[in-house]
């Protein structure tokens, strides 16, 4: 479902987009205005019905009365102020969903500008969501879906029944930062035309942070989900709902990709959506298509005279490199051998696996396999993660099967996706018997 509208919002901007850049107006604001007024709209017909959500534009505040800059576009939820005899309103910051900066185009001194304007917005959440003013009752503030990111980009468990475990500096900055991700409004800058390459794209963002190292306002949660220049795109693996795994230390944050890029803003916003009101399978389709992101910035937290910070190290690639990465490529179940099939079982069914167990042990030993070797295998899968002694799941909803072939496989299935993945893998092997 989500290609399909997707594409339906595309065919319409290609279809409206050329009205506006023809239009013969040359009065800046109402240029301005034109181009929110269709990013509006497109935010309207991508919103789905029924949650009383709304697209307005304004301001942001917090408890205490602090405002962001004016905001092109906000998706919010709840009541809002509106400002007497003006279209424009004040909303608090724990109910806006999703912030738009609204450019039409988008080159270095825009995303500069725009950057700058959506940094309002994140100052407001990060002194909200760290002064004790944030209503720690909301259901929809539940930390499950932090923990269950950081288990998978770590393979270590942070949260569970037991309370907070003890982690390393490193990590603890990463697991608050995704806290504070999953609470935070999602800042997109969408500019209607933009770079003529992605690597010109990538390389203004490069230069824009290296001009600003050392500078606050310029870690992991500063920057905007998602920015959009023409055909180009440079979105965070935040986990919601992309996720990047931590490779010695680092955090691949942010990436560059050619794909859709009302795709990946629909991803954006539904995940959160998810997230808040449950959907079901049925919002997204059969999902077996996933993006490649081409690795762009990684960010590692670190001491740095005495105070917490952030090292950052960018990813250059020229043309050719980028071109070698395909945009897409289909989603796959992990395959896995019958030791750790069984190891998941035990998990799915409730039971403890500890890496101490004598009776575990034991019968790998009499497979000629180590605990620590099968541990190491199930931890790459991001089902599982590490707490202590014991290897617990981090799924929402762990699904095993054994294909026809005899091999084993397992995934996350919470949206159907094993199901989907399993049946087309039949009917393909079914055509490919019957010669058809």
């Amino acid at each position: 479902m989500i290609r399909t509208i997707a594409d339906l919002l595309s065919d319409i901007l290609r279809k409206e987009l050329p009205k506006l850049d023809k239009a013969p107006i040359k009065h800046a604001p109402t240029i301005g205005e034109m181009y929110e007024g269709l990013s509006s709209e497109i935010l309207n017909r991508a919103l789905p019905n029924g949650l009383g959500l709304r697209v307005v534009s304004g301001f942001a505040r917090d408890n205490r009365g602090c405002l962001s800059g004016q905001l092109d576009c906000m998706v919010v939820r709840g009541e809002g102020e509106r400002l007497p005899y003006t279209d424009s309103y004040v909303w608090h910051v724990k109910d806006i969903i999703a912030v738009i900066e609204v450019k039409k185009n988008l080159h270095s001194a825009e995303l500069r500008d725009a950057f700058t304007q959506l940094k309002t917005v994140s100052a407001i959440e990060h002194s909200y969501y760290q002064s004790g003013d944030e209503e720690l009752d909301d259901p929809d503030r539940s930390m499950a879906p932090s923990a269950r990111t950081f288990a998978e980009m770590t393979g270590r468990i942070a949260w569970n029944a037991e309370g907070a475990a003890t982690l390393p500096h490193e990590e603890e900055a990463v697991f608050r930062a995704l806290l504070l991700e999953q609470v935070s409004a999602i800042r997109v800058i969408l500019g209607m035309h933009g770079f003529k390459s992605e690597r010109a794209f990538r390389s203004s963002m490069i230069d824009y942070l290296e001009q600003n190292i050392g500078n606050n306002g310029f870690g992991p949660t500063d920057f905007p989900q998602l920015i959009i220049s023409g055909g180009y795109s440079l979105a965070k693996a935040n986990g919601r709902p992309f996720m990047t795994p931590l490779t010695d230390g680092w955090w691949p944050f942010y990436f560059s990709t050619p794909e859709n890029p009302l795709r990946l803003l629909l991803e954006f916003i539904w995940t959160r959506l998810d997230e808040m009101y449950g959907f079901g399978r049925e919002l997204w389709g059969e999902d077996l298509e996933i993006e490649v992101g081409r690795a762009l910035l990684s960010f590692r937290a670190a001491r740095i005279d005495g105070r917490g910070g952030w090292l950052v190290k960018a990813h250059e690639a020229d043309d050719e490199s980028l071109n070698q990465v395909p945009v897409t490529e289909q989603w796959s179940p992990e395959f896995i051998g019958k030791e750790e099939f069984v190891l998941l079982m035990r998990l799915c069914r409730g039971e403890e696996v500890r890496c101490d167990d004598p009776e575990v042990i034991s019968w790998l030993e009499s497979r000629g396999v180590e605990f620590n070797s099968v541990r190491d295998r199930l931890l790459k899968t991001r089902l599982v993660a590490s707490s202590g002694q014991n290897l617990e799941l981090v799924t929402k909803k762990c699904q095993l099967a054994i294909l026809p072939t005899g091999e084993y496989v397992a995934a996350e299935n919470s949206t159907g996706r094993l199901d989907r993945w399993i049946f087309r893998r039949i009917e393909t092997m079914r055509k490919r018997a019957s010669g058809e």
